[in-house]
């Protein structure tokens, strides 16, 4: 693919996303200190510090200490609770929806449940993001945009869902969908991409150049983030771990105690193959079941079904570090109640066998992962392109129809 020659109005947008991103990591900053950790002149940070403060992303906090000159420097801050993002976790059998400020803070959260009707759940969707913009929210609070995750491919940058079998939607433009009732930024993203988002905005990957989200039951995926960018690979598929590890075709072993292809495919680990190793963590915490019991397999101190769950998260993690060599990869899903035993057993099984190991964290966001993902998401998208109104201050401007 040729590249484009960079425009001013790209560069523009660059230096716009630059600025928001490193002011909101800091909290506060100094003109000088933009233009110097960003290496762009004065006068372009000051343009692009005009357009925030106009649409008061950011504003003037004060001054620092005179310098060595004599002149104080003005200091600049993010304005992350003036401004809301809608944020959507849509699974089986269930939506979870909540508000968040630019800053992360959840300020409301509402449960709706599914069923397998595509039309069905698409209208209760399109309600749940309704009574969602109808909650009370600080005033002048203005509403930013909209995120969803779900467990499917996703086309970019259509936003048209694959499969979700849960949700009956197949082929689904739900980005264009929903544009007919919202007329906002509208994010529809895999799940998994944006809880690597947001562990990696928010939560235990804050801060890290590259983060791999990985999710281990119901079923196996993972979300990358390199350089602070969510990649999502050429047919926007990356992370579909489980297409491999639940093939024994691929992998050369079948998981007998943790069922077939299909069921794993579909349904994912069950749900006694995770309680069983919470048990086995809890022995361990306590000090009844050691390390060399899990590892060796001779050792035949626990039961097999946790040795499997634990050989296939072996082969995920690997796989991952391998490939990828991501500094974090940061555990969500069932397998994070193994606690400590995971991340033991991965650490020992890593050590040697893969060059530099990357940190393994267990994730910080529990379930909100998703939906904070979708609040940097939409931060993003909206700072590189801004819309022309960004919508709602207040709750007077709902379309109630």
């Amino acid at each position: 693919m040729k590249r484009q020659p960079a425009t001013s109005s790209l560069l523009r947008r660059l230096n716009r996303s630059a600025v928001v991103d490193l002011i909101r990591t800091e909290g506060v900053a100094s003109p000088s200190s933009l233009a110097e950790r960003l290496n762009i002149s004065i006068p372009t940070v000051m343009r692009v510090i005009e357009d925030l403060i106009a649409e008061d992303l950011v504003a003037y906090d004060g001054f620092d200490e005179a310098n060595v000159r004599g002149r104080p420097r003005a200091r600049i801050k993010f304005r992350g609770a003036a401004h809301a993002i809608i944020g959507i976790e849509a699974g089986k059998g269930e939506f979870y929806g909540a508000v968040a400020n630019l800053e992360g803070v959840v300020q409301t959260e509402i449960y709706e449940t599914a069923d397998d009707d595509g039309e069905r759940n698409f209208e209760k969707l399109v309600g749940l993001i309704r009574r969602l913009m109808a909650a009370t929210r600080p005033r002048g609070q203005t509403i930013r945009g909209i995120g969803i995750g779900l467990p499917s491919i996703v086309r970019q940058p259509a936003g048209e869902v694959v499969l979700t079998l849960g949700l009956g939607w197949r082929d689904m433009p739900l980005r264009a969908r929903l544009s007919e009732h919202f007329q906002m930024p509208i994010v529809v993203e895999n799940g998994r991409n944006l809880a690597a988002v947001g562990e990696w905005g928010f939560g235990a990957g804050r801060g890290a150049d590259s983060v791999v989200s990985l999710s281990i039951g119901p079923g196996a995926g993972a979300g990358v983030v390199i350089d602070g960018k969510l990649y999502g690979g050429h047919s926007h598929a990356a992370g579909e771990l489980g297409w491999y590890l639940d093939d024994p075709l691929l992998t050369g072993r079948p998981f007998e105690h943790l069922g077939d292809k299909q069921s794993l495919r579909f349904f994912g680990i069950p749900e006694q193959a995770t309680k069983m190793l919470e048990e086995a963590n809890t022995q361990y915490a306590a000090g009844k079941l050691t390390l060399a019991a899990v590892t060796d397999r001779q050792a035949g101190k626990i039961a097999p079904v946790v040795t499997e769950l634990l050989d296939y998260t072996t082969m995920a993690v690997g796989s991952v570090a391998a490939f990828m060599n991501p500094e974090i990869i940061v555990l969500a899903g069932r397998v994070v109640g193994g606690g400590d035993l995971v991340l033991d057993v991965l650490r020992h099984r890593l050590k040697g066998n893969v060059y530099h190991p990357p940190r393994l964290l267990m994730g910080a966001l529990g379930h909100r992962d998703i939906v904070l993902g979708a609040v940097r998401l939409v931060l993003d998208a909206t700072t590189l392109n801004p819309p022309d109104s960004l919508v709602m201050a207040d709750q007077r401007s709902i379309d109630r129809n």
